[in-house]
């Protein structure tokens, strides 16, 4: 004789088959069907709000150095009336006689030496001039010409002084500085002076070219070398 089954067996087959039913619904998914794209409708014609512009405006990139409305403005000159030193001179268009009347100050005298500069200092300091006096300027010897000899490699002067046997010619043109360039080898001078920097006077080229040569010997004076000799006044 077979046994029928319970409720407590039938309980568990069902729960059993709610879960196996679960499962399978977790795994077998039912495709969704695209979704419907409503395409964008004609742009509405409407008016733009004037405060949405200036807010366009002031996020523009346009670089701020350019001239605007928001950064820039025509102010309008007005001039202002003249003060200061300028100030309570009343026009005049018209002046009468040659000389103009300006009321200038009497004019200052200046002292002829420091000396006398110090005559007008306060009283109280009566000492400020002691020690000082005029300051005495030497005169400068009588000379007709000055030369100069420099190393033409290293710009070394191996000569300077005045010449006192130097008689250029007298011109009615002032001569100005000149300047040769002398080679020199054991046995003098390298063939003549080379006027590199002229006098403006030709005669008296010619004469230091001879003098530097032959009066001053400088192929004699110096060792053999490439020398600049500059002759001034």
């Amino acid at each position: 004789m077979k046994s029928r089954p319970n409720g407590r067996t039938w309980a568990i087959a069902c729960a059993a088959g709610v879960l196996v039913l679960l499962g399978f619904a977790y795994v077998v998914r039912i495709p969704e069907s695209p979704a419907v794209v409503t395409p964008p409708g004609a742009p509405s014609v409407a008016l733009v709000d004037p405060v949405v512009i200036r807010g366009t405006m002031l996020r523009d990139p346009t670089p701020l150095f350019l001239p605007t409305e928001f950064n820039s403005s025509r102010q309008e000159y007005v001039a202002s009336p003249p003060t200061g030193a300028f100030a309570g001179f009343p026009a005049q268009f018209a002046f009468d006689g040659d000389q103009l009347d300006l009321h200038l100050p009497p004019p200052t005298v200046v002292p002829a030496s420091p000396a006398e500069a110090l005559v007008g200092d306060p009283l109280d300091a009566p000492f400020v001039g002691f020690g000082r006096a005029d300051y005495v300027v030497q005169p400068v010897d009588k000379r007709d010409a000055y030369v100069e000899i420099l190393d033409a490699g290293t710009g070394r002067m191996v000569y300077g002084g005045a010449v006192s046997d130097a008689h250029p010619p007298k011109t009615s043109i002032p001569w100005e500085p000149m300047e040769f360039l002398a080679a020199v080898d054991a046995a003098g001078l390298v063939g003549p002076l080379v006027p590199t920097v002229r006098s403006g006077v030709d005669e008296v080229d010619s004469y230091f070219s001879r003098y530097l040569a032959e009066t001053l010997r400088v192929g004699q004076r110096l060792a053999p070398g490439f020398y600049r000799i500059s002759v001034g006044p």
